[in-house]
């Protein structure tokens, strides 16, 4: 697999549509600086799915659109088309049959971004997907721009492992990992709340199960409470009725003792009416004095509550006057205090004043000492920098002729080395060894190939094969599926006919029956279905005949007694007697030829003769009609409503289905032994598809280094006349050189004189000394301004505490003033308060003499009410026994009619509970039973009621919700079983992809490590180089690396120079190759830091991999130029503008020179 071209539509710098073909091993993009040729590694790497902007230098995604110049306009979108020879194969999948491959990204200003396979859209991960353990990608190590070299060094040890990965070819393996497992993560993620669902349910159902339990009991014992109390009811009702019959008879007979006690006391009752006015009178103005005496006493006790408040107000005014009294004499006792301590503070602050003058003006003094000595030291600073200014530039003036001498002696080395390698190369050069390299090749190529076309007919045969096989899988697979469908139908139809059967036999009187005979030591022969032995046009006019006898049991004997069950059949065959000719026995076989029902049975259409000849025998013909002396039936079943054809049909489907079931099972052994093989032969198609994809890289590789071969022979003759004019060339600038080191010694020792003649000053001695003093002027200074901070803090304080102190006396003053005046307004004589406390006392004594008065009013009025009273008595005590007895009738029957009206009002009480129970009286009564008692059942209702509040609260609806509550939960425990196998087989897939990794991973890393060690002598000419794990886990495990050029004991990678990096990564990077080559590598300008010795080198270890990976490379370097084999130019002619030109060599040279 190779790069043939690229093909930018608006990619950064080129606008126009640039086709950069590729068509050989090696190919070097040239041009000035700034001309857009690192564009061309942009766009690869773009294209294979880079996503950050960064990495294209740029801030976004869309910046890699042409964004105009000063003659033309941007363009709305980018394009960027890579096209690849896959003609190895080296592409699996579905892309494996073509012999190019063409991807393409493109962008617009909107942002979108799309990307498309052999002309058809697709996502980035196909992209990804399809380069995935090929080394390609966006940030693979295929692909080495500017600056990654060293980064590459630097990089941290997990950066460094991904190199390792993809080299191992492990990178889809993790891609395949981290989806598994962010799979897994979903799935525990889903395990973990199905848990919590599942634990909450159970906990809920365990919680509603109780309660549908006890909602279950609480409706039976509700059932049994509701009957109970019914009956109950119903048991006082008939109670109360009794009771209530009894009071009316009893009422009747009292009715008239009182109709004959009214009528003797009619006559006595006129003489008293008079005298109880009288007393009414009397009782109304006692009535009225007794109201006149409570309010009397109202007044009282109100008098009394007034004057008690105002003697105790006024006790509370003399306790606030003496309170006012001691908090003044405390107040001007604070006052005085504070006025004292103001004072001390103000002669305390007068104090301070002076000092902290004294102390201002030391420290003005001293800061104008410091300030003396600062200026001072700068000038003594400023004299000794203007010598070491002057020192510094004789020192630069004898470093850059140093560096000039360095220089051309480097130059002069150069162009030796160049003369001595030139003479070198001359003396290599060898056209012989080219021809006889080219005639192996041709040799190898033709073995090759026909070791090729042998693998393509092995794989072909194979082909076949599989398509045989896969043919014939097929014909098995349909096979089978016709038989399941077969076996399915059948199988319905099976339980269809078993439950019409079962529907038509759902008798009880055959068990019955059965139970009946083995009571009787009776065996019998089996029912008469089982039994019937006959050809198959007679099975349904036979039925016709004994349709209701078919589920009769068969028995060769008489019973002692006949069955008394309903239903009931039985069939008793005559041991002695032979079927008839012609009768319907005479055609059936088995035991039931000696049934005499059957012998009686001829079996023909009868003629009028015959019927009349003799009435004890029955005809039947095969339509199922019957005549007999009794008159003609005709047929009423139908062949779909026969058991008889439905059993024998049940029968048949049995025998079907059993060979079904054997065909099934052998077309399953079948297929499991063609998949197998398939599988086999797929096996063997990959290992043929593998070996035949080598071997076309092999015959490809001969190809292309047969044709490298053919281009190095051209390049040498080249070369051969090139070397010759780079011989005089070498000479003349030798000598230049010579001259310009000869120049560049006398500027040396004219600088080195120059430095010596400069007069020194000993600056450090004066510095040290006004150090010294400017240090302990500081010191004082510092300690005077301690001592004035001091002061001044001393000040605040005074001064705060004054203002403080201030505050106070005006709080005391205030306070003061507002005691003084309270204490006035409690001192004015309170005349009013003493007033109204003898006002209230003479009120009180009024209102004591007035009760006085009224209550000798009352004695008297009550004493006349008590006189009247007992004249009325007098007079009534003649008619005071009939009185009595009236009265004692009257209140029994009363308390008879009171009575009756209660026991009335509880049994219209007891048809109301009865209606609020919705039940009614007269079903109750006529259910109740006999030895019903109110007790016992009363008893009982209360023993349910302690059972029901036990019970406590009920939730009636939990039955319903138990119930779906457990339907759901069976429902998640299913998806909880199914989650946990799937989990199980994720981790089975982790730990496969894991155990292959680190297999890999373990391999690769070896390899690379191998091949670091060997390439890192050949291109230093020495040194050790070597790859180190950071951890034992191969799965995680950072990758290090340690590099020690010739003669160097480095410590760490980091103490290289820039070139010793730049060649250390690249030993890494063509190790790599060596072990995975990609189909391609892009350099850009890896050769910068690196002299012409090390170029060298680069180029040779470069031109052995281009027999195995194709190079695109960047350089400036002509060294490098004429290692190509091809070469790309690049400029920019017209401003912002990328083109693509063609290159001479020469003028290629000429250019890197400028």
């Amino acid at each position: 697999m190779r790069l043939k071209h690229i093909k930018l539509v608006g990619f950064k710098s080129f606008v126009d549509a640039t086709k950069v073909p590729f068509p050989h091993q090696m190919t070097c993009v040239v041009g000035p600086n700034g001309c857009g040729k690192s564009n061309v590694i942009d766009a690869v790497r773009w294209v294979l799915g880079e996503s950050s902007a960064k990495n294209l230098r740029g801030d976004a995604m869309t910046d890699v659109i042409f964004n105009g110049s000063n003659a033309r306009k941007p363009v709305s979108q980018a394009s960027v088309e890579l096209v690849f020879d896959n003609s190895s194969g080296r592409i699996q999948g579905e892309f494996a049959s073509f012999a190019e491959i063409s991807v393409k990204r493109l962008v617009t200003r909107d942002g979108r971004s799309d990307y498309f396979l052999n002309g058809g859209k697709c996502r980035r991960r196909d992209i990804t997907d399809l380069f995935l353990g090929t080394g390609l990608g966006p940030r693979s190590y295929a692909i080495i721009e500017q600056g990654m070299i060293s980064r590459l060094i630097e990089s941290k040890p997990q950066e460094l492992r991904i190199f390792i990965e993809e080299a191992a070819g492990i990178s889809k393996y993790k891609e395949r990992r981290r989806e598994t497992e962010n799979r897994m993560q979903h799935t525990r993620d889903n395990l973990e709340r199905l848990t919590d669902v599942r634990e909450e349910l159970g906990t809920q159902l365990n919680k509603l199960q109780r309660q549908a339990a006890a909602a279950k009991r609480y409706k039976e014992l509700k059932q049994s409470e509701r009957r109970y109390k019914g009956e109950l009811q119903a048991l006082r009702w008939l109670n109360l009725e009794q009771q209530a019959e009894q009071l009316r008879q009893q009422q009747q007979q009292q009715q008239t003792e009182l109709e004959k006690w009214i009528a003797e006391q009619r006559g006595s009752e006129r003489g008293s009416d008079e005298l109880r006015q009288q007393i009414a009178d009397a009782k109304q103005q006692l009535e009225l004095i007794q109201q006149a005496f409570y309010q009397a006493g109202n007044d009282i006790t109100r008098l009394e509550a007034e004057l008690q408040n105002a003697r105790i107000q006024t006790q509370q005014q003399q306790q606030r006057r003496t309170e006012l009294q001691h908090q003044l004499t405390e107040l001007n006792r604070r006052t005085e205090l504070d006025l004292a301590q103001q004072q001390e503070y103000q002669s305390r602050l007068a104090e301070l004043e002076p000092e902290l003058e004294l102390s201002t003006e030391e420290l003005t003094a001293a800061q104008e000492q410091v300030e003396l000595h600062e200026a001072q030291w700068l000038q003594l600073q400023e004299q000794q920098q203007q010598q070491l200014e002057q020192q510094q530039q004789h020192r630069e003036e004898i470093q850059r002729a140093q560096l000039k001498l360095e220089r051309d002696r480097a130059q002069l080395q150069r162009a030796q080395d160049d003369l001595t390698r030139v003479n070198e190369q001359r003396q290599q050069l060898d056209q012989t060894q080219f021809a006889e390299q080219l005639t192996e090749l041709d040799d190898q190529l033709e073995q090759q190939t026909t070791q090729l076309e042998q693998l393509l007919a092995n794989l072909q045969q194979l082909q076949q094969a599989q398509q045989a096989c896969a043919d014939e899988t097929s014909a098995i697979t349909e096979q089978l599926e016709q038989w399941q469908d077969q076996l399915h139908q059948k199988q319905g139809r099976q339980s269809s006919i078993k439950t019409l059967l079962e529907a038509e036999q759902a008798q009880d009187w055959p068990a019955a029956t059965r139970a009946w005979l083995t009571q009787q030591q009776l065996q019998p022969l089996g029912q008469v279905r089982d039994l019937i032995d006959l050809p198959s046009h007679w099975q349904l006019p036979f039925e016709q005949l004994v349709g209701d006898w078919l589920d009769a049991w068969v028995i060769t004997e008489l019973p002692k007694e006949w069955p008394n069950l309903q239903g009931a059949r039985l069939v008793v065959l005559n041991e002695s007697a032979a079927a008839p000719e012609h009768s319907l026995a005479a055609l059936v076989s088995g035991p039931l030829k000696r049934w005499r029902w059957l012998q009686q049975i001829q079996v023909k259409t009868p003629t009028a003769s015959e019927l009349a000849a003799d009435t004890s025998i029955a005809y039947l013909n095969e339509h199922g009609e019957i005549w007999s002396s009794y008159g003609y039936q005709a047929p009423q079943l139908e062949l779909a409503e026969s058991q008889l054809h439905r059993q024998q049909e049940l029968q048949q489907l049995d025998q079907e289905l059993a060979e079904l079931a054997t065909k099934i099972a052998t077309a399953k052994a079948s297929l499991a032994e063609y998949r197998q093989q398939q599988v086999a032969l797929q096996e063997q198609r990959e290992q043929e598809q593998q070996k035949v994809a080598n071997q076309r890289a092999q015959v490809d590789a001969l190809k292309e280094k047969r044709t490298w071969l053919q281009q190095q022979q051209q390049q040498h003759i080249e070369q051969q006349h090139q070397l010759e004019l780079r011989e005089a060339e070498l000479a003349e600038l030798i000598n230049g050189f010579e001259l310009s080191l000869e120049e560049a010694e006398l500027e040396l020792v004219h600088a080195e004189t120059a430095l010596e003649s400069l007069p020194l000053h000993d600056f450090q001695m004066q510095k040290e000394q006004l150090q010294q003093q400017r240090q302990h002027l500081r010191e004082q200074l510092q300690v005077k301004q301690q001592a004035q901070q001091q002061t001044q803090l001393q000040q605040q304080q005074l001064q705060h505490q004054i203002a403080q102190a201030e505050v106070l006396l005006e709080r005391n003053r205030s306070q003061q003033q507002q005691a003084e005046q309270q204490l006035a307004e409690l001192a004015l004589p309170d005349d009013t308060s003493a007033e109204q406390i003898e006002m209230l006392a003479l009120q009180l004594e009024e209102r004591l003499a007035q009760r006085e008065q009224i209550e000798s009013e009352r004695r008297e009025a009550s004493n006349v009410v008590a006189a009247l009273e007992e004249q009325l008595r007098e007079l009534s005590s003649g008619s005071q026994g009939v009185e009595a007895q009236i009265e004692r009738a009257r209140q029994a029957l009363q308390s008879t009619q009171l009575e009756l009206a209660a026991l009335q009002e509880r049994s219209r009480n007891v048809l109301s509970v009865l209606a609020d129970m919705n039940q009614q009286l007269k079903p109750i009564l006529e259910q109740l039973s006999d030895d019903a008692e109110e007790q016992k059942w009363q008893a009982e209702v209360e023993r349910l009621q302690q059972a029901i509040n036990r019970l406590g609260a009920i939730n009636l609806a939990a039955i319903e919700e138990a119930e779906t509550l457990a339907e759901r939960k069976t429902y998640l425990d299913q998806q909880h079983q199914d989650l946990s196998e799937s989990l199980e087989t994720l981790e089975t897939a982790i730990k496969k992809i894991d155990r292959e990794t680190r297999q890999r991973f373990r391999t690769t890393f070896e390899a690379v490590n191998s091949g670091l060690q060997e390439l890192f002598p050949k291109v230093f000419g020495g040194g050790s180089a070597y790859l180190d794990l950071t951890d034992d886990d191969l799965l995680e495990t950072g990758v290090t690396i340690m590099a020690r050029p010739p003669g160097k004991k480095n410590s760490t990678i980091h103490l290289l120079s820039g070139g010793e990096k730049a060649l250390t990564a690249l030993s890494l990077v063509f190790a790599i190759f060596r072990l995975n080559p990609a189909p391609f590598c892009l350099l850009d300008e890896v050769d910068a830091p690196l002299d012409d010795a090390n170029v060298g080198r680069f180029c040779r270890l470069v031109s052995e991999m281009s027999q195995s990976v194709q190079f695109i490379y960047i350089s400036h370097n002509k060294i490098a130029m004429e290692m190509a084999s091809h070469l790309a130019g690049v400029t920019m002619q017209e401003p912002g503008v990328s083109r693509l030109v063609a290159v001479d060599i020469e003028e290629a040279i000429a250019m890197s020179d400028a």
